[in-house]
């Protein structure tokens, strides 16, 4: 059933960014939106350094954003950073104000990557494998960057919460550094969306199509469209998810792919994953870009979380 939306007052830039018309309000409303992505304050003390690493494939580099809070003291916590942006956009300036606001609330070393964007030539599996890369960069360099190589975390929105989700696999299937704390915002993890109720309830804020091979997801999928998918693609799919690392999702209300993350979590859960979960009311798609108090409370309960994970003190 199709459900009428009553933003969340502060956020209606937000959501009013997603629909599809050519009003002077509407637009307006997005400019005003887009100002607020790209605007941030630094912290006095908190530096943001770009950095070059080496990739896997033979000459490839990948630019990776690191911040560092201020009077950080001993080896710090670390957190890799996916930005999102449909897999095709997106980039490392959409995340400063998120990163930020995790690095000094943890706080931590956060580390964003600049994986490489879908398109005709890079497909799946190479955008995961780049956030791999940063990931093993940012655990083998722990103490060149001040860090702790056994206090790992992730987050990620929207695209960039799939990456994490299906890093979180390929790390448990791998054997590889154990992440203490995946965190997905508004993820979508299963490819068959579009048949779930969330979709339909505000298809008019939907980024897709309901032909995901038309879309986003089959130019992230690319050569792997036909035949089996695979499970670290599209995590929501896989039979296996026993023994994956904590998880915190959160969805929001106002968003067509809600249904997903809040699929994923409930099977977590029955699975024995430990998973906090929360569906944030009257907020759209990936809403926590927005600068506002209840953002700021969003990102404190990220903290906590984080914190408990890491083994530091809570509060």
């Amino acid at each position: 059933m199709k459900m009428q939306a009553k933003p969340f007052p502060g956020y209606e830039n937000h959501y009013m960014s997603y629909l599809q018309g050519d009003s002077e309000e509407l637009k307006a409303a997005k400019e005003a939106q887009g100002k607020d992505l790209f605007g941030y304050e630094l912290p006095e003390g908190m530096t943001m350094e770009d950095r070059v690493i080496p990739g896997q494939e033979e000459g490839q580099k990948i630019t990776v954003r690191v911040y560092t809070p201020a009077g950080l003291e001993g080896p710090a916590p670390m957190i890799l950073e996916i930005h999102g942006g449909g897999w095709v956009g997106g980039g490392l300036d959409i995340d400063n104000y998120r990163c930020i606001e995790i690095a000094k609330r943890v706080p931590a070393i956060v580390v964003s990557v600049n994986y490489r964007l879908s398109n005709a030539e890079v497909c799946y599996p190479k955008p995961l494998m780049d956030c791999y890369t940063a990931y093993m960069w940012m655990h083998d360099h722990a103490e060149e960057l001040g860090g702790d190589p056994t206090k790992l975390g992730m987050h990620g929105t929207s695209a960039g919460g799939n990456l994490v989700a299906g890093l979180a696999m390929y790390l448990r299937d791998t054997m590889g550094p154990k992440c203490s704390l995946a965190v997905l915002n508004s993820a979508p993890v299963h490819l068959n969306f579009a048949e779930m109720a969330s979709y339909h309830q505000f298809r008019e804020v939907s980024m897709d199509h309901e032909d995901y091979a038309c879309d986003a997801e089959g130019t992230y999928l690319g050569e792997n469209l036909t035949g089996p998918l695979p499970k670290y693609a599209f995590p929501g799919h896989s039979v296996d998810l026993k023994g994956l690392c904590p998880h915190f999702i959160l969805a929001a209300e106002y968003d067509s792919l809600r249904d997903s993350s809040v699929r994923y979590g409930m099977r977590l859960l029955e699975t024995g994953v430990p998973c906090e979960m929360m569906v944030a009311p009257r907020v759209g798609h990936g809403f926590t870009a927005v600068h506002h108090p209840y953002t700021e409370m969003i990102h404190d309960l990220m903290a906590v979380s984080y914190r408990r994970e890491f083994g530091m003190e809570c509060f």
